[in-house]
């Protein structure tokens, strides 16, 4: 087997451990062979003769054999607790070695219930056979050779006998360890699978709770612990029969060796002496032939368990790090993309030929629609992805000759999926950086506009962060990395969507926070808030995955070009400090296919219909299924659009921002909702009823023809 071949590799590395623990084997085995021998010299050299001094001779020697057993059992159980205490502690710290090396398709290939399972069940399993089944393993085989070397010393006829029936011990296991192997893994990936359905439900509890989804959860969770017990019920047959086969094969040696045994003996081929030497010893034997077999199903459970530690011991990750890294310079960094192309998967590319310069000290803006590229730019600047074709420089240093740490010295990525370490808010902020001090940290969560928070919770930064956050707002987490980053003071500051998740008054700091920092930083901000960025030196517009436009504010602008585009749409709303209240522009609203060409006073007065709505990630704003009454218009924040595909898995349709708006149709007709909206982040929302509308049509008929005439060009 794979992991007995692996586990004797790593033996080597400790002989003295290895030797302490052999030594003892040889001893408790020779010790465990030579007692049923002593019979035959009990019986035919002190019993019969009643030679009292021979029994005290063979007594005093089994006693002092019995002591000296005794001791190496001691010390070869300390000698295989601490090899095997070593060799798991270096598989595990190998594996979790691998797991922190690997790049971002790693972990889009492998779920969390796959490595969690590696590392509790499988290397469960083969901490027991290393503590236990090897060292068993070794003593049984060398019991049955120094057996079976005996046996034939004292009887070679029977023993060859009894040693040809013994092939049914050692062939009943051999052909139903295939079957084991395989019911094996099978339950392994059926526990794989239920480990995944708890990770998902346990993460996305508000998502199932808010779409409903317990049923559909309830019984996939069923059906996978059907999945668990029929593949455990098969592992458990395939078990027992392995154990039961050489159970009946040896009480057929019993009866076969008891037999020719005691014709052996009428024929005054063998002595009593020696018989009941053969017998105790045969059976013996016998019964380490028989633990030898119970330990198949655990080495082939561990086999199967290594095979799997194996399987990730072995992946590169797709981001190598540099063999002789190049270092960067100390001064603020530029960064270029020469030429880029990427994608997540081959047949679809998020990038296609994308070149672009980023100067030392400049703020740059990476801006466009949803799915545009944008983020994915961002990925390979922080080199989380290297590029298929061309080139990520900083200071016209190919990052892939720069070590990793040396990148994120200098280079820090503060993402809109914050995630905060099991510790307190001071830990999270400081991580290694022991030198700084409480006034550096102090300083850094004023400037992120966190402080005030944090000293009003009872016990201020030795807040104990549980679950990555999930007991904080979206906004504290995102102050808080923020401030965590500008405590690293890096040269290079890549930003996604940092505001996302803040209320407009303290999106507003932040922004003033970015306009301080960029006096001696680089700044890259991917944002879909074109209002954020309007003092970037340069703004670089994607379209699918391509740059197709550069250029100041005022420049797009004038271009008239996506960027107008974008911006016009965005830009008509009013929002609020608190992002509590909000109000749309007539001017925006004429530029609606259904309200176009409508008179300015009639606009302003269905810009007064509009009600204010705000709500939290994982919020459901219209269910697929349920009547629709309201219309709606984004006016802060990211929507995902789904439909339930025909497995019954919500599939994502489009990512809604910033001036999309969507429901118009529930203003006309009573039918349901063919998708369901679920908010992405904390979100501002008008929307209309269709009530209020029908008052407005009854009002202005026109109006109520230009939306028929639109929605019949849609449907």
């Amino acid at each position: 087997m794979n992991y007995i071949r692996a586990m004797l590799r790593r033996m080597k590395a400790y002989p003295w451990l290895t030797c302490v623990f052999v030594g003892g084997i040889l001893i408790e085995v020779a010790y465990a062979v030579a007692a049923p021998l002593s019979i035959k010299y009990l019986v035919d050299e002190a019993f019969l003769p009643r030679d009292l001094s021979a029994f005290f001779l063979i007594l005093l020697l089994l006693i002092g054999g019995g002591l000296i057993n005794i001791g190496a059992n001691i010390f070869g159980d300390y000698a295989i607790g601490k090899l095997s205490g070593e060799i798991i502690r270096q598989f595990r710290e190998e594996l979790f070695a691998v797991l922190q090396r690997q790049s971002q398709p790693f972990y889009q290939r492998y779920r969390v219930g796959d490595l969690v399972t590696r590392f509790s069940g499988d290397m469960s399993s083969m901490e027991r056979t290393v503590r236990f089944g090897v060292p068993m393993f070794l003593k049984e085989l060398l019991s049955v050779s120094m057996g079976l070397t005996l046996l034939f010393t004292l009887e070679w006829k029977l023993t060859l006998a009894v040693l040809a029936g013994s092939l049914l011990m050692v062939l009943g296991p051999r052909l139903m360890q295939s079957r084991a192997e395989a019911a094996n893994s099978a339950f392994k990936e059926a526990q794989e699978r239920f480990t995944n359905t708890i990770d998902e439900m346990v993460k996305g509890h508000r998502t199932i709770k808010g779409l409903h989804q317990q049923a559909r959860f309830g019984e996939k969770a069923r059906l996978q612990i059907r999945e668990l017990f029929s593949s455990g019920l098969k592992l458990h047959m395939n078990t027992a029969l392995m154990e039961r086969l050489p159970l009946t094969a040896l009480l057929i040696l019993n009866g076969t060796m008891i037999g020719f045994g005691g014709y052996l003996i009428f024929q005054d081929q063998m002595t009593v002496g020696d018989f009941m030497a053969f017998f105790t010893l045969f059976m013996s034997v016998g019964q380490s032939g028989t633990n030898l077999t119970y330990l198949i199903p655990g080495l082939i459970e561990a086999n199967i368990g290594y095979g799997r530690i194996d399987e990730l011991l072995r992946q590169r990750p797709s981001v190598p790090e540099a063999e002789l890294p190049v270092e960067l310079p100390e001064t603020a960094a530029s960064l270029r993309m020469e030429h880029v192309t990427f994608g997540y998967s081959e047949d679809k590319k998020q990038l296609q030929d994308v070149s672009l310069h980023i100067g030392r000290g400049a703020y740059v803006a990476l801006v466009g629609p949803s799915g545009s590229g944008k983020s994915t730019a961002l990925q390979l600047l922080a080199r989380f992805y290297d590029p298929s074709v061309g080139a990520v420089t900083m200071d016209e240093i190919d990052l892939r000759a720069v070590s990793e740490a040396d990148l994120r010295r200098q280079a820090t990525l503060v993402s809109q999926e914050t995630f905060l370490f099991e510790s307190t808010v001071r830990d999270n902020l400081k991580l290694e950086h022991t030198e700084l001090t409480d006034d550096d940290m102090i300083r850094a969560a004023r400037q992120a506009h966190i402080h005030d928070a944090v000293s009003n919770w009872p016990d201020g930064y030795d807040t104990w962060i549980h679950n990555g956050g999930s007991s904080l707002s979206g906004g504290e987490k995102q102050r808080l990395s923020i401030a965590r980053a500008i405590l690293r003071n890096p040269k290079v500051l890549l930003l996604d969507e940092i505001t996302a998740a803040l209320d407009p008054a303290t999106e507003s700091a932040i922004n003033r926070l970015i306009g301080e920092l960029r006096s001696d930083k680089t700044i890259v901000s991917v944002t879909h808030r074109l209002a954020s960025v309007v003092d970037a030196d340069v703004i670089h517009v994607f379209r699918d995955g391509r740059v197709v436009e550069s250029g100041t504010h005022e420049e797009l602008l004038a271009h008239e070009g996506l960027y107008r585009t974008l911006w016009d749409k965005q830009n008509g709303f009013r929002l609020s400090q608190d992002g509590m209240h909000a109000s749309v522009d007539e001017e925006w609203l004429a530029k609606l296919p259904f309200f176009a060409g409508m008179e300015p006073a009639v606009l302003q007065d269905i810009a007064a219909r509009f009600a204010t709505e705000t709500c939290k990630a994982d919020d459901i704003v219209i269910r697929e299924g349920e009547e629709g009454n309201k219309f709606y218009i984004i006016v802060r924040g990211k929507f995902e659009v789904s439909r339930s595909g025909s497995d019954g898995q919500p599939q994502r349709l489009a990512v809604l921002q910033d001036g999309d708006h969507f429901g118009e149709i529930a203003l006309l007709r009573n039918i349901p909702r063919t998708a369901t909206v679920t908010s992405l982040g904390s979100a501002t929302l008008l929307s209309m009823r269709r009530e209020a509308f029908g008052q407005l049509t009854d009002k202005y008929p026109a109006l109520l023809y230009t939306l028929e005439r639109v929605l019949e060009q849609r449907m």
